[in-house]
């Protein structure tokens, strides 16, 4: 079963570069893991296509604000996404990406096979390179949180 993590952010608009961080922390830690695809996204809508083609399994880790304390993990699924990364404003979202790639005959992973790995950020709009403190310290939940989602996956 081939699985994809493939973290989305803006490596360049604060707490927005999550995601791209906990990929490249999961990349470190699994290098030699080779049932495992680590990808990184800028883009949302149709680019998430391009990405997910191919896999069984996709979890997405991404900055998202929904007022909950900042550095809380979300864990959503594709009909429980309030979009952020996953849409733009001349794109579509994620759950219409998927009906249009499955339509043109892609090769998707089942909607209850992607998770989407939300991280409550802070700041998603200031010009930095920094992470708050509260998202900085999230990294390591959301790594462990991607750990027990692919050993939960090994063992069914």
């Amino acid at each position: 079963m081939r699985s994809l993590i493939l973290g989305l952010g803006n490596p360049i608009l604060g707490d927005d570069s999550v995601g791209l961080r906990v990929a490249r922390e999961v990349a470190r830690q699994r290098a030699s893991d080779e049932t495992l695809t680590i990808a990184e996204e800028e883009r949302g809508g149709l680019a998430l296509l391009e990405q997910m083609a191919g896999f069984d399994r996709v979890l997405v880790v991404d900055a998202i604000q929904t007022g909950a304390p900042v550095g809380t993990l979300h864990c959503l699924g594709v009909e429980s996404v309030p979009t952020q990364r996953t849409a733009t404003a001349h794109g579509i979202n994620l759950r219409m990406a998927l009906a249009l790639g499955r339509q043109c005959g892609l090769s998707l992973p089942a909607d209850d096979e992607i998770v989407i790995l939300g991280i409550e950020a802070a700041d998603v709009l200031t010009f930095s390179e920094q992470l708050t403190p509260e998202v900085e310290q999230a990294i390591h939940q959301a790594v462990a949180a991607i750990d027990a989602w692919l050993h939960e996956h090994r063992r069914t």
